[in-house]
């Protein structure tokens, strides 16, 4: 964070650097809009009623008059509260937003709001190069594209391995389409970038042998 993050309320802190994983497709929120799961670094499960306003933790619970750090959480994943200036990105937890197909809106000096990027360690983008985001780009598919992931070839046939921003290695298998990282996506980011690469002749191919010059 930086210094203009001092004053700040602690939830608020919390919600955007605390180890949280919100999940909207899964168990108890499947197919029910506004309802979240929200599951901390510890393994406790939280519902989240962002329609109603209310959480199942303690904090909320016991705490009617404040909002607490999960719901803050969902509230910044899913764009509905922006990002606030002074959250540097890699100050924010490597899981933010991982599991939801929804767009984190940033705050920017003039008091509006824009859509939010990977910030400074993203990947610089050209005009028509591979990592060039498109309106039509799905979240994570944006994701892929802008945060500054390592890709290198692993073992035949088609397996990879991948290093995140965040020093999080993952094994991707482009031929079984899985990955080890914890997103329940039928494609996560860390394929959708290996897949780019080989497309664009930038890793060997699944076989091994190297891009075509």
């Amino acid at each position: 964070m930086t210094s203009n993050g001092a004053g700040v309320d602690d939830r608020t802190v919390a919600a955007l650097t605390e180890v949280m994983s919100v999940l909207d497709s899964v168990g108890r929120v499947r197919d029910a809009p506004g309802l979240y799961l929200v599951v901390s670094s510890s393994g406790s499960e939280y519902l989240v009623d962002m329609a109603e306003g209310r959480c199942e933790c303690p904090d909320d619970s016991h705490r009617p008059s404040v909002t607490c750090k999960h719901r803050r959480r969902v509230a910044f994943v899913i764009g509905e509260r922006p990002i606030l200036e002074w959250a540097n990105q890699d100050a924010l937890d490597d899981q933010f937003g991982l599991h939801v197909e929804a767009e984190p809106t940033r705050a920017v000096p003039d008091g509006g709001v824009a859509q939010a990027t990977a910030g400074k360690d993203s990947v610089p983008q050209s005009s028509n190069g591979p990592l060039t985001v498109e309106l039509d780009d799905d979240p994570r598919t944006k994701r892929a594209k802008r945060e500054a992931i390592d890709t290198s070839f692993l073992q035949k046939p088609g397996r990879y391995e991948v290093h995140s921003a965040s020093d999080s290695v993952y094994e991707v298998d482009v031929l079984e389409e899985t990955c080890s990282c914890p997103d329940d996506a039928s494609r996560c980011k860390h394929l959708r970038r290996v897949d780019i690469e080989i497309r664009a002749g930038l890793v060997p191919r699944p076989d091994g042998r190297l891009p075509d010059v």
